[in-house]
């Protein structure tokens, strides 16, 4: 009996694909998106990779460190917007928003990036093209520093409350009794928080991010 020499698996299955970092990571990335962060395992991404947790120690040394690439991997697939008429604002504001999003496509990851400090390419990239808007704008170099750091935070905040919200069905539920619990404070001592209840409660997510964003980046080049 010849062989075909093709290289591919008894019964018609395809050839394992050779192991890799980047396959390790797209391992890592799609249990992510189906579990979350905290139900991801060194042992699940082998599986997904058809191999045994020790041959990941190859690539990685541990789990926090698969975390930490994969991190840098979303800030990869940031979507830097470019500055055009409306300037280097705009630009920005857009760029902090798909930072966010990038973030969100990995529930968890926001949790991840709130504990590390970003030194690989990916976030790399992303800094440096915060950092070239604002240069653009005029932004002293101190300022447009603390506004790199702030808008990371930021992002990664907004990413886990995304997050929380979205695994947690009740959330409706649960603003609904925030909302009635300011109505029914005490009018004497809180006339404000009573006033204002629905306004507090009311603002859906894209509100309030797109509000935070316009105050960063308007608030950035405030002189002293």
């Amino acid at each position: 009996m010849t062989s075909t020499g093709d290289g591919r698996a008894r019964r018609g299955r395809s050839a394992k694909a050779p192991l890799s970092r980047q396959a390790i990571l797209d391992a890592a990335k799609e249990l992510v998106r189906e579990r979350g962060v905290d139900a991801l395992t060194l042992r699940q991404v082998a599986d997904r990779v058809e191999t045994g947790p020790a041959s990941l120690y190859a690539y990685f040394a541990n789990r926090d460190v698969l975390l930490e690439h994969l991190l840098d991997a979303a800030y990869g697939e940031v979507e830097l917007v470019e500055i055009t008429t409306g300037g280097w604002k705009p630009a920005l504001a857009a760029t902090i928003g798909n930072t966010i999003d990038a973030l969100g496509r990995y529930p968890g990851l926001g949790a991840v990036a709130l504990g590390t400090i970003p030194t690989l390419p990916g976030a790399l990239r992303l800094a440096e093209h915060e950092l070239t808007l604002m240069d653009a704008g005029g932004v002293p170099d101190d300022r447009a520093a603390l506004a790199v750091d702030l808008i990371a935070q930021f992002a990664a905040s907004t990413a886990v409350e995304r997050a929380v919200g979205h695994e947690d069905p009740r959330g409706a539920v649960q603003r609904g009794r925030v909302r009635a619990a300011y109505q029914e404070a005490d009018p004497d001592t809180f006339p404000r928080v009573t006033r204002s209840a629905a306004l507090l409660t009311g603002p859906g997510d894209e509100a309030r991010r797109a509000f935070a964003i316009d105050l960063i980046v308007n608030g950035i080049e405030r002189s002293e």
